[in-house]
């Protein structure tokens, strides 16, 4: 089910196996955003997606793309749900005002952390895509380069980036870390010369995407 697209430039937000009446409540709910919101039973493909919003069952089954996500579901599943990629978490009993509210803050931290001033960055499966490139990355380069984007601005330690693989700590996390981010660096800078010191380093801190 679609509502009726207001805009060439709306943002899709593909709502995945919701209840009709649901569905309906936050249609109504998000009347006034700049959404134009399709709820179907399996996911739409992610270059026609801005958001998907899906059960935290199903964030595994996502094509693989950049795509913001949003999982929903008890308590339990929260943990599964963000190893899976979820970008937030919608825990129940939850309101379609909460994720109006959500589903605005998700796609204003993608479009402010895809946006550099050499270009726009973004994912298809784990290949980084830059303007006019691509760097082909392993699944824990792109892991953790994912990870780094999200927290923009913001320094990400050593010890966060190892758990964000496979969300255990690891022994010696640093220099596995260190290698990963190296070789990112270089496939970046080989892919994209522009991209100029794509990933930094703060001392004592960890690593930062400026």
């Amino acid at each position: 089910m679609k509502t009726k697209r207001n805009s060439d430039d709306a943002l899709t937000v593909n709502l995945v196996g919701c209840d009709p009446v649901l569905f309906e409540r936050i249609r109504a709910s998000l009347r006034r955003s700049p959404f134009f919101l399709s709820n179907t039973d399996a996911p739409l493909p992610g270059d026609e997606v801005a958001l998907y919003i899906v059960p935290a069952a199903e964030v595994e089954e996502l094509p693989a793309r950049g795509v913001p996500v949003i999982a929903w579901g008890p308590a339990g599943m929260m943990r599964a749900a963000f190893l899976g990629g979820c970008d937030d978490y919608l825990r129940d009993p939850w309101t379609p005002e909460e994720l109006g509210l959500r589903a605005h803050a998700a796609l204003s931290r993608v479009r402010h952390r895809c946006q550099f001033p050499w270009g726009e960055v973004s994912f298809e499966g784990d290949t980084l895509l830059l303007p006019g490139a691509a760097a082909a990355l392993t699944h824990h380069e792109s892991l953790i380069l994912r990870a780094l984007l999200r927290a923009r601005s913001r320094p990400v330690p050593r010890t966060a980036l190892a758990y964000s693989l496979d969300g255990t700590p690891r022994r010696a996390a640093g220099r596995v870390i260190d290698a990963h981010v190296s070789a990112i660096r270089r496939k970046v800078r080989q892919a994209f010369p522009d991209a100029g010191r794509f990933i930094v380093c703060v001392r004592g801190q960890g690593y930062m995407i400026q």
